[in-house]
C-alpha cells in the first residue's frame, strides 16, 4: 500500500514539475513572439507609407489612423516610363 502512495507522489510531483517547466518555456516563447510580431508590424507600416509617399499606392485607415487596407495607383504606363525595375533575389536579402 505504501509502494503505492509513493508511486502516485512520485508521478503527481513529475507532472508538476514538467507542467511549470513546460509553462515557463511557453511563457518566454510567447514573448518572444509578441516582440517580433511588434517589430514586423513597424516595417511593414515603414514599407506601406513609403508606397503611399511615392505614390504607388493610397491607404485606407480607419477612425483611429490604423491601415486597413489600400487602393493601388500603379499604372501599365507608369511601369513603362522607370528606368529599372527589378525584383530582389535571394543573394540581395541580407539578415542582421
Amino acid at each position: 500500500m505504501t509502494n503505492a502512495i509513493w508511486n502516485i507522489g512520485s508521478i503527481a510531483i513529475g507532472a508538476l514539475i514538467t507542467f511549470l517547466v513546460t509553462r515557463r518555456y511557453y511563457i518566454r516563447a510567447a514573448l518572444d513572439l509578441e516582440s517580433e510580431t511588434d517589430k514586423i508590424r513597424k516595417l511593414l507600416g515603414i514599407i506601406l507609407q513609403s508606397l503611399e509617399d511615392s505614390g504607388m499606392v493610397e491607404l485606407n485607415r480607419n477612425t483611429s489612423g490604423q491601415i486597413i487596407g489600400m487602393n493601388y495607383k500603379l499604372s501599365v504606363d507608369s511601369l513603362m516610363h522607370s528606368q529599372s525595375i527589378t525584383s530582389p533575389t535571394l543573394n540581395e536579402i541580407k539578415k542582421d
